[in-house]
């Protein structure tokens, strides 16, 4: 598996320069007297470049672990990946430069359903799939005045890119494909956190109120029995019972639920029989 995944890894750094192919009678050759940024090939072929960068890391990481945790083969994820549309809009050609033509260009990359739901529900998220300067607008993320340069290869065939002014964009797509993909290992992964949260926060909870209600006198206990059971049974009824937070056939979002809920009403109780509810 690893050999494997080590030649795949290694074919897609070899991609650093993109054929694009013309379509015309050419049998794809430019003129490069023609060349232009905006060319529709050589738009074709930046997006090519971006998708295939951002392979590149995917398959680096699936390797490293360096950013993610993988649960599925890197197929899935590759799967993902390829699906995405990178659109490259207003492009413009300013001149040459030492590294060809100078470029600008407008980039923007629909998000994933998934990964919109992760962000939506983890912001931190955010910064990983704008990362570089983007913006989300009608759930695309989208870079502008992005600089690169384009030069034609010897064979006036092939088109390298460079110097990137938004480097993060391969990144960015990257991460919003394994997000994606990732997205109910991440929400199970959070949601295991809150609910040992929760679960101490309500041991310490349930420990003050006990201690509170020994430590009454034993007339004021015995007057306030039929109370206390009333505001347990109560409190059941509102939070569901502790003995589903404690099965793990029970979801676990609505463990953490009855959990929090268990704590406030206990906390609310510890604030009236210590008089410092208002």
């Amino acid at each position: 598996m690893y050999k494997k995944e080590m030649k795949m890894f290694k074919r897609m750094m070899l991609l650093a320069v993109i054929t694009a192919s013309t379509g015309t009678a050419n049998a794809g050759l430019f003129d490069s007297n023609d060349f232009k940024c905006g060319r529709e090939d050589a738009v074709k072929a930046l997006s090519d470049y971006i998708k295939n960068d951002a392979a590149g890391l995917l398959q680096s990481d699936f390797i490293t672990k360096g950013d993610f945790n993988y649960d599925k083969p890197v197929s899935v994820y590759q799967q993902m990946l390829n699906g995405m549309t990178v659109n490259v809009t207003n492009v413009s050609t300013s001149g040459k430069g030492d590294y060809g033509l100078n470029c600008s260009a407008t980039i923007s990359v629909k998000i994933p359903q998934n990964t919109l739901d992760i962000v939506k529900k983890f912001p931190d998220y955010l910064s990983d799939i704008t990362r570089g300067g983007g913006r989300i607008n009608n759930d695309n993320v989208t870079w502008d005045v992005v600089k690169y340069s384009a030069r034609l290869a010897d064979n006036n065939k092939d088109i390298i890119f460079s110097e990137f002014s938004r480097s993060y964009i391969s990144r960015a797509i990257y991460e919003m494909s394994v997000l994606s993909v990732n997205k109910e290992q991440i929400v199970h992964t959070y949601l295991q956190r809150e609910l040992m949260k929760a679960q101490s926060a309500y041991a310490g909870a349930d420990r003050e109120l006990n201690a509170i209600w020994k430590a009454l006198p034993d007339s004021v206990r015995n007057s306030m029995k039929k109370e206390q059971l009333a505001w347990v049974n109560s409190k059941t009824s509102k939070c569901g019972k502790l003995s589903d937070a404690t099965s793990e056939t029970t979801n676990i979002q609505h463990r953490v639920d009855i959990y929090q809920c268990q704590t406030r009403m206990t906390d609310e109780r510890i604030s009236w029989l210590t008089g410092e509810s208002d």
